[in-house]
């Protein structure tokens, strides 16, 4: 310790009065009423706050969390930071870290400072958000499976649309770890390639029930998901973070089945409608089709070529009778051919000669005789008669001197 009679400097004073200001007090939260409030240039802003006993200088510099709210004289707030001494001015100040609207609890404080940084992340950007299947083959659950939400949820899409497979990732919905099953859940379903739609959801409560939709972890693996995901957490009137990731919200668990699948019912009279409106035009088209055909029928044009058909239809009929004459004259005269043919060659045919009582002499090597020179004594010659043959000896020759 120093002595009594040690002089310090102005500066080294204000440096020991610093450190045992920092270094002996926490971060604290500090409430009271906004007074003084100067937004410099830089970006900085300057204020006091004050209670009715004392009144307390603060400075948020920019790189600091932006509240969600209007900073403004009079408004009661809840600032959270560290006293720094400001050794050149000679005062102690508060250096704030965030600050909230008095009254509003940690839990929507929390909420709130996780809502700017994931939104300034991108997470819950428009044009990121997916669109939903219109007619989804499967659909994954991600919920508890006590409480209303699950049998609210099978029930409305088993309903509206039975054809969807619905699979079920039972989780804790709130309570300790709830946010890891969760998220777990969501990645498992993008895994496995079984649904091309995620519902996460639980019934009603209080912010405390359903801060496991308000937690990062949830939030980024919502955000993360391929799979399209609705949120559908809650009433209505309850906004989680979940739900601001989602590619859509849905306002409660029973109206997630109304979003994401149609209404068999509502498809049905879709169909029949359609039909009609099918059928409808169908004979419409038909009937145009009819009249412009009976509108053709009816033309000079149509009656020209009709006229030109019939034409060409004579024509071919005269061709085809001349064929027909010339074929026939070509087929009698070709008959009378053959007959006249068929005459000379019965005329010459051996058979007719033998008929008259002739035979035919043929030698040992069945060749014809046609002349007594072609034989000799003792030859023997094969006779052919009309009916039957018989064998010669030449006994004798008699030539006929010409």
């Amino acid at each position: 310790m120093n002595t009594a009679d040690e002089i310090y400097s102005v500066g080294r004073l204000s440096k020991i009065i610093r450190q045992l200001i920092e270094d002996g007090l926490p971060y604290v939260w500090v409430e009271g009423e906004i007074s003084n409030i100067t937004l410099h240039g830089s970006g900085h802003r300057y204020f006091s706050l004050k209670d009715q006993s004392a009144l307390i200088a603060c400075v948020m510099w920019r790189t600091r969390n932006t509240p969600h709210f209007r900073l403004e004289n009079g408004l009661k707030v809840r600032a959270y930071g560290k006293v720094t001494v400001w050794e050149r001015g000679g005062r102690y100040q508060l250096d704030v870290q965030s600050i909230m609207q008095a009254g509003i609890g940690s839990l929507q404080a929390a909420f709130e400072e996780l809502k700017r940084k994931l939104d300034a992340d991108g997470l819950f950007a428009l044009e990121r958000k997916k669109t939903l299947p219109e007619f989804p083959r499967a659909i994954g659950i991600v919920t508890s499976l006590t409480g209303a939400a699950i049998r609210d949820l099978v029930w409305g899409f088993s309903n509206r649309f039975p054809p969807s497979d619905l699979y079920i990732i039972p989780v804790k919905v709130q309570g300790e770890g709830s946010s890891a099953e969760i998220s777990a859940a969501i990645k498992t379903f993008n895994r496995s390639g079984l649904v091309d739609l995620i519902v996460v959801g639980r019934g009603g409560g209080s912010i405390e029930d359903l801060w496991a939709f308000n937690e990062e972890q949830t939030v980024r693996a919502v955000a993360a998901s391929d799979i399209p995901v609705i949120s559908a957490v809650g009433h209505e009137v309850d906004v989680t973070l979940c739900d601001l990731a989602a590619d859509v919200r849905a306002p409660t668990p029973t109206a997630a089945a109304s979003i994401a699948v149609p209404d068999k019912d509502d498809l049905k009279n879709l169909l029949r409608s359609k039909d009609r409106q099918l059928r409808i035009s169908l004979e419409r088209t038909v009937t145009l089709w009819r009249e412009r055909i009976k509108g053709i029928e009816n033309s000079y044009a149509f009656k020209v070529l009709l006229n030109r058909i019939t034409d060409e239809r004579l024509r071919l009929d005269n061709i085809a009778k001349n064929i027909d004459d010339h074929l026939s004259r070509k087929l009698t005269e070709t008959r009378r051919k053959i007959i006249a043919a068929t005459d000379r060659l019965n005329a010459l045919s051996p058979h007719n000669v033998l008929d008259r009582g002739y035979c035919v002499a043929r030698d040992s090597s069945n060749n014809v005789v046609r002349d007594v020179a072609d034989i000799k004594l003792e030859d023997l010659l094969n006779l052919t008669f009309k009916r039957g043959s018989a064998k010669a000896e030449i006994k004798e020759i008699h030539t006929i001197e010409q």
